[in-house]
């Protein structure tokens, strides 16, 4: 069974959160990341560079303005939009099974995805929280997601380049 996930970034604004987001992608193994709900695709500056570590030229990114046409090509891809965000009637992440073949979406940073967008995806995924905070960083809301998907996917693969000498 093949196991793939592609990320859709949705109207976000931080280049710190598009370079993390980026590095978790590639070091989990995405295929596509998609940015929506801009007009023009997103420029790695120096700013998002310094978060990516520059692994932006290992991924294929595809910019699609429109997010409902961005939820077409999933549709066209094969993809399940699956939407990380905290919403009443969604599931818990501990409690979820990914589809074998998932596109990971996660939005603005200050507000989310909105409820007309989230009507269309297959699932809405909630990470539970348990300390008194109002949300998550998109960032690592992202990256405990793809962890997830993998966890329940595949079998790692061997860490590739590291700089750590002892394992």
């Amino acid at each position: 069974m093949s196991y793939k996930f592609c990320t859709i970034l949705h109207s976000l604004k931080s280049p710190k959160n598009v370079g993390m987001i980026l590095r978790s992608h590639v070091a989990h193994g995405g295929s596509e990341l998609i940015t929506t709900g801009h007009n023009l695709p997103w420029e790695f500056k120096k700013g998002t560079q310094a978060f990516s570590r520059k692994l932006e030229e290992k991924c294929n990114i595809i910019h699609i303005p429109d997010p409902l046409q961005a939820l077409d090509w999933c549709k066209e891809k094969g993809y399940a939009p699956i939407a990380i965000e905290i919403q009443k009637n969604s599931i818990f992440l501990d409690e979820f099974t990914f589809p074998n073949r998932t596109a990971i979406i996660v939005g603005n940073e200050g507000e989310g995805l909105d409820k007309e967008f989230l009507k269309k995806c297959k699932q809405v995924v909630t990470i539970k929280q348990f300390g008194d905070v109002g949300s998550l960083n998109v960032a690592v809301s992202a990256s405990i997601a793809m962890y997830e998907f993998n966890r329940s996917a595949t079998v790692a693969n061997s860490i590739i380049g590291s700089h750590y000498k002892n394992g």
